[in-house]
């Protein structure tokens, strides 16, 4: 063999060394992400495994699909707490391999996670094909670790890595092309050798820039305006106007990239026609040419599978689009943020169109109450296709129903232990939840007592009799998986009617000895309770609140004064049980009608114009509606006007209205067809309900479409002649 040839193998040998991998290296497996996926309300931390079809050479070159298991977080909090989250605080993503965590609340007085550590197993451990690398076995364990001051925020991440254990070993294929490779470089470089000046010179700089490019990346170079995306997002599903998700991509391009300027694109199916786009919240580097993406789920998206692509084509900053065939799926149940906060825990259940679309408004109404002797539900549409009311048929007597317009599902309670899951008119399942007493109210007694659904992460909150200090408390239902929590036994009784406000994480709790409890939701999914005795001599019968401000409201029994709370500026003190203080006052509610028992059960319509709605029980009709504060600021909050009214009679009323018995026979809603804040009210004859009214609050409210005073009332009183005919619509029943 010639000199030269001895030397340029020689060359390509030591190349060929220099490029090899030596016994402990490391390769990015992924990722694990703080997502705040529901803004000022919750958070997760999701893992994206970009192994297996899902890895992006060069950055996440592991071709063997690796899976984790064994995982545990732990994570810290700025009040200097810890929570360790085991492998149940994780469920799989869409792409099977992925994993979505759990919410963690930061609304309110919560605290915010300011640092976490991930350990757990990789699976397989041997034979592990890295690209450019070869075969290696790894590490079986990994811990990552990151934190961020003064508390983490969303997009922080921290990259999990694999350890190798072995030296790289190409694969046979592998090294057949790279010796194809060498071959055809030996023969051509040879050839430059055996030319004078330049070329040689350029031979040189071909060995030692250019060969192990060659060797181990030379495959890897693509078109840079092109980028792939992984199967599915981050976290792989939310609701539709309320959640935002991450989109996580390689291969974009080096440069200036504006988040605002990059256009998501959702279609029913990957490449086909938009169904939606939205402009991006964030664009974030991960590590080299990959990163992440932040958008909102579009408002406008009905419940389904959706397919994700990214462009940017807007001047002044770096443009790319997605490569044909590159889609990242999510899965979205069509919701609003807005009416699925601060449901009434009352008797009566208004299921809304999902997104928030124009369309049928069904009610259901429970045929019995603490006190009943029937059983059964009426259900009755009250806006859209109205048409004919059902009857659900039920094993016991039912005094409470809620729904939740995301999934279409309404969950009714009976006086015993039941808890009804309904769709539609077909009662699809009966579960048994733990109350283990009665609990006794001026209104009756039941073990159940109500139900109020938070439909931003499906849960039901059924309050009730639970043996402990008080004898009653709260019980957390899971309807993603039908498992109860563990009950919380409360010092203080629990309200008659509780309220969930999902956006600060609180359960609110108004009960008859003045105390206005809230219980907090914690990172764990437990409860803890906090007291206030702000007005001792008011009974306070109900809880609701405007969770557009704050503003938390509860109605005096056998009284026409109503309770406003501002939990914007509430201070919580830990205790067992806990305390909290904040800016509240009492409203009197001057009027010339009679409330027999007094303002008893309340309701307030969520985003419209910041209206409520008190009313009598145990017969009676009147009924007022309250305008609260627009915003709450930290003051004193206090009402911003009122109209008192009594509900007119109606024939299919059976000549007049009754109010019904506890647990209040009313709600309120945002019409998703005219914009109006709308009272349900259930109508008594018997002992069993026989009609609804369905009461404009907008029009009430309107001192120009409903005057107010004269003929011997008060200011604030409308009188029968003066409440248009368009504010009150009945409907018989069933």
């Amino acid at each position: 063999m010639k000199k030269p040839t001895l030397v340029l193998m020689a060359l390509f040998l030591a190349a060929t060394s220099l490029c090899s991998v030596a016994t402990g290296a490391s390769y990015p497996f992924g990722y694990i992400s703080w997502d705040v996926n529901f803004t000022g309300n919750a958070g997760e931390f999701d893992i994206v495994n970009l192994t297996g079809s899902n890895n992006f050479p060069p950055d996440f070159p592991i071709n063997t699909q690796l899976d984790l298991t064994n995982l545990s977080l732990v994570v810290s909090f700025t009040d200097g707490s810890t929570t360790t989250f085991g492998p149940s605080y994780f469920t799989l993503s869409s792409d099977g391999h992925s994993f979505d965590g759990s919410a963690i609340p930061i609304g309110g007085t919560n605290p915010l996670p300011d640092g976490f550590t991930l350990s757990g197993m990789f699976t397989p451990t041997t034979g592990i094909d890295v690209e450019g690398v070869g075969t290696v076995d790894i590490e079986k364990t990994f811990t990552v670790t990151f934190s961020d001051s003064p508390n983490l925020v969303d997009g922080d991440l921290a990259i999990i890595y694999v350890q190798t254990t072995t030296q790289g070993v190409p694969e046979t294929g592998q090294t057949l092309g790279l010796l194809l490779i060498a071959i055809a470089t030996l023969v051509a470089v040879r050839r430059l050798f055996r030319s004078p000046g330049r070329s040689r010179a350029l031979a040189g700089k071909l060995l030692v820039g250019g060969m192990c490019l060659t060797i181990a990346h030379v495959a890897s170079a693509r078109a840079i305006q092109l980028v792939k995306l992984a199967a599915s997002t981050a976290p792989s599903s939310g609701a539709a106007g309320v959640n935002n998700v991450n989109i996580t991509g390689s291969n974009f391009p080096s440069g200036t990239i504006t988040a605002h300027n990059i256009v998501v694109t959702f279609a029913s199916s990957c490449g086909g026609a938009a169904v939606a786009t939205a402009n991006a919240n964030s664009y974030k580097v991960i590590i080299g040419s990959t990163a992440r993406i932040n958008v909102d789920l579009p408002s406008t998206l009905t419940t389904g599978d959706y397919f994700v692509t990214v462009a940017d084509n807007a001047a002044g900053d770096a443009n790319f689009a997605t490569a044909p065939g590159s889609c990242s799926r999510v899965k979205v149940t069509g919701s609003t943020q807005i009416l699925n906060a601060c449901v009434a825990g009352s008797s009566l259940g208004v299921l809304l169109p999902a997104g928030g679309n124009a369309g049928t408004v069904t009610a259901y109404v429970p045929i019995g109450y603490w006190g009943g002797f029937s059983t059964g539900i009426f259900v009755k549409n009250i806006e859209g296709t109205l048409g004919p009311g059902s009857t659900i048929a039920t094993p016991n007597i039912v005094n409470s129903c809620s729904s939740n317009p995301a999934t279409g599902e309404t969950v009714c309670v009976a006086n015993n232990t039941d808890v009804y899951r309904i769709t539609g008119t077909s009662l699809n399942s009966v579960l048994t939840s733990g109350s283990d007493t009665f609990a006794f109210f001026s209104g009756g007694s039941c073990m159940n007592c109500g139900v109020a659904v938070n439909a931003n992460n499906n849960t039901a909150f059924i309050n009730g009799g639970f043996s402990g200090p008080s004898g009653t408390g709260v019980q957390i239902l899971d309807l993603a998986t039908g498992t109860f929590a563990s009950p919380f036994r409360m010092f203080q009784q629990v309200s008659e009617n509780i309220s969930v406000d999902p956006t600060r994480s609180l359960v609110l709790s108004a009960n008859e000895g003045g105390n206005y409890a809230l219980l907090q939701l914690q990172t764990n999914g437990s409860l803890l309770e906090f007291d206030a005795t702000f007005n001792p001599g008011l009974e306070d019968d109900s809880s609701a609140e405007d969770c557009s401000t704050g503003v938390a409201i509860a109605p005096g029994e056998f009284t026409t004064d109503i309770q406003l709370v501002n939990l914007n500026a509430a201070v919580l003190t830990s205790g067992s049980p806990g305390s909290y203080t904040a800016p509240n006052s009492v409203n009197t509610l001057v009027t010339s009608y009679s409330f027999g028992a007094g303002v008893s059960g309340s309701a307030v319509a969520q985003g419209s114009g910041h209206l409520g709605v008190v009313a009598d029980e145990f017969g009676g009709s009147a009924f007022a509606v309250v305008k609260l504060p627009a915003t709450a600021g930290s003051g004193t909050p206090a009402l911003a006007d009122y109209a008192v009214a009594l509900v007119p009679a109606g024939a299919s009323c059976g000549g007049s209205f009754s109010f019904g018995f506890d647990p209040h026979t009313q709600t309120a809603y945002t019409s998703p067809n005219t914009g109006h804040s709308m009272a349900v009210f259930a109508g008594y004859s018997g002992g069993v309900p026989v009609c609804l009214a369905l009461v404009d609050m907008t029009v009430v409210i309107d001192p120009l479409q409903s005057p107010r005073g004269g003929a011997g009332l008060q200011a604030h009183d409308i009188s029968a002649a003066n409440l248009p005919a368009s504010a009150v619509t009945f409907f018989s029943l069933p």
